[in-house]
């Protein structure tokens, strides 16, 4: 009776080391952002290009719009907006940040001669397609929410759009 005792139990001990084991949680981290295809800058990138206090502005709005899409696009079953309460928190912790946002994107949009609607739109609409090609989409906007919302992200600043549309949209850092 012992030994079909101890056979089971070593059966059930290998079973229980050969079982898949969840995948460990990733700490909050920056680290989610789809790299955009490299497209090369214009020649004259010194005369179009965006410093890094501007293309600062330009990101956290891209930022901003990609959150809202990834909230309205991510549900549960049953249509429940899966990130509702992630969007919100970030509205509320990033209040000060999006409101000065908006106040240096019109002086940019102004000095670059662009119409800050149809911009902001297009960074939407973007965002709105990629949900079709992007296979970890929700995932990655679990990623971006649970770093905005980490203490370690102090600023807007600080949390990169999920996928950046920058170079697509003919917005360049200035060569250094």
């Amino acid at each position: 009776m012992k030994k079909p005792l101890a056979a089971l139990a070593l059966v059930l001990c290998l079973a229980a080391a050969c079982a898949p084991k969840p995948p460990a949680e990733k700490k909050p981290a920056p680290d989610y952002q789809l790299k955009a295809a490299a497209i090369p800058p214009p020649a004259n990138v010194k005369n179009v290009c965006y410093d890094e206090a501007a293309m600062s502005v330009y990101y956290a709005r891209m930022t901003q719009q990609q959150l809202a899409v990834g909230t309205l696009s991510c549900q549960e079953v049953g249509g429940k907006r899966r990130f509702e309460k992630q969007y919100g928190d970030v509205l509320a912790k990033y209040s000060n940040d999006l409101a000065a946002n908006a106040a240096d994107l019109k002086g940019l949009v102004a000095k670059r001669k662009l119409n800050m609607d149809v911009l902001v739109t297009e960074f939407a609409n973007r965002e709105a397609q990629q949900r079709n090609s992007d296979p970890q989409y929700c995932q990655r906007f679990e990623r971006a929410f649970a770093w905005a919302l980490s203490p370690a992200a102090t600023s807007l600043s600080q949390v990169p759009p999920p996928h950046d549309y920058s170079a697509e949209m003919n917005a360049f850092p200035c060569p250094k």
